[in-house]
């Protein structure tokens, strides 16, 4: 289970003397803040998760848990790292826009409604919230830990020549982690933490930059992309739902030698019905979809290559491209250079 050591800070939290049922402590060097707000009002906890997390019409409900609640940030203007501590159930409805938010329970049950689908996260296991699109949320006697970034950071750090402003980025909250890649991010957390959090002896705004770097670079790296591809929120209705399983069955195949006849199959529709679902609620195809996806997946892929054993052909044929010209041509499209110099640029 990934402890990144919040737990100090809160300790140090309650250290200080709380005179009222809810106190918020501030403390500012360069842009870095400390805050923290506890109390045992249920109101002011509602008040709290409507305005910091944008949650609407929050239903707080009791459970065996007296009731508590509190809440720590330490952060910059590019990353801050959070806690959680929340004794009762909350269920509302949230969109994030302006930061990735990466969460994990170290205690208690969180389920999240994403698209019509349900996913309950393990212990310990952190996920990417959703970007650009309303999801439900649903915990219950939550202790969390949360890092935000910045979105324009890290959207900065994945820019390309031909995008120098930075690309969207959309994870898949629906594909779980690699042992590999869920390796990596614990390290890096584990890393940064005692650093980032020391209430003592700060880092500086230039230590405090190489620590959201590093951060930021562990999610591009190990937490699974899709395409920003997603149906509009608010159509309703079986073809949208067939339209979202098709979306869904190419982002958790994609490495399998499918194409539109397995695609159509797994939505419930003729191909001729795919493709035109697609152009109809989408502006593109199901071939387009999927290129996409590959792309992306080779993309990280070569972003990640370690040593000199990994060879663009290599990593391009095992996600299906077998006319390297075609597909290096297509890379370079998409991400503004070719493959090779993908590879060569890891240190």
């Amino acid at each position: 289970m990934i402890r990144p050591r919040m737990s100090v800070v809160l300790r140090r939290f309650r250290r200080m003397s709380l005179t009222t049922p809810v106190r918020e402590d501030h403390a500012v060097r360069d842009d870095r803040y400390v805050r923290r707000v506890s109390g045992t009002d249920i109101d002011a906890a509602t008040a709290f998760f409507r305005s910091g997390y944008a949650i609407r019409d929050p239903d707080v409900t009791p459970t065996d848990a007296a009731f508590s609640w509190e809440h720590a940030a330490i952060g910059g203007a590019d990353m801050s790292l959070r806690t959680t501590r929340f004794l009762a159930g909350l269920r509302g409805t949230t969109k994030n826009e302006d930061e990735f938010i990466v969460l994990w329970n170290r205690a208690g049950r969180t389920v999240l409604t994403i698209e019509e689908r349900e996913v309950e996260l393990p212990a310990g296991t952190p996920i990417v919230l959703p970007m650009d699109r309303s999801f439900e949320l649903h915990h219950t006697n939550i202790v969390q830990s949360l890092v935000h970034l910045n979105r324009r950071f890290v959207e900065s750090l994945a820019a390309t020549s031909d995008d120098p402003e930075g690309t969207r980025l959309a994870f898949d909250p629906f594909r779980a982690l690699t042992p590999e890649a869920l390796a990596s991010w614990r390290a890096v957390v584990r890393r940064i933490s005692p650093r980032f959090l020391d209430l003592q002896a700060p880092p500086d705004a230039i230590a405090r930059r190489a620590m959201a770097d590093a951060v930021a670079s562990a999610l591009l790296s190990t937490f699974p992309q899709r395409s920003g591809l997603h149906v509009p929120e608010g159509r309703l209705g079986p073809e949208i739902d067939r339209v979202r399983r098709a979306i869904d069955f190419v982002h958790a195949n994609a490495h399998l030698p499918i194409g539109t006849t397995e695609i159509s199959a797994a939505a419930d529709l003729s191909p001729r019905g795919l493709q035109q679902s697609f152009r109809r609620h989408l502006d593109t195809t199901p071939g387009a979809l999927l290129r996409s996806v590959r792309l992306d997946a080779v993309h990280r892929e070569l972003t990640a290559a370690e040593g000199g054993s990994t060879t663009v052909a290599d990593v391009a044929r095992a996600w299906g491209f077998a006319h390297l010209g075609r597909f290096s041509a297509a890379y370079r499209s998409r991400f503004g250079r070719l493959p090779n110099e993908t590879l060569r640029a890891r240190p």
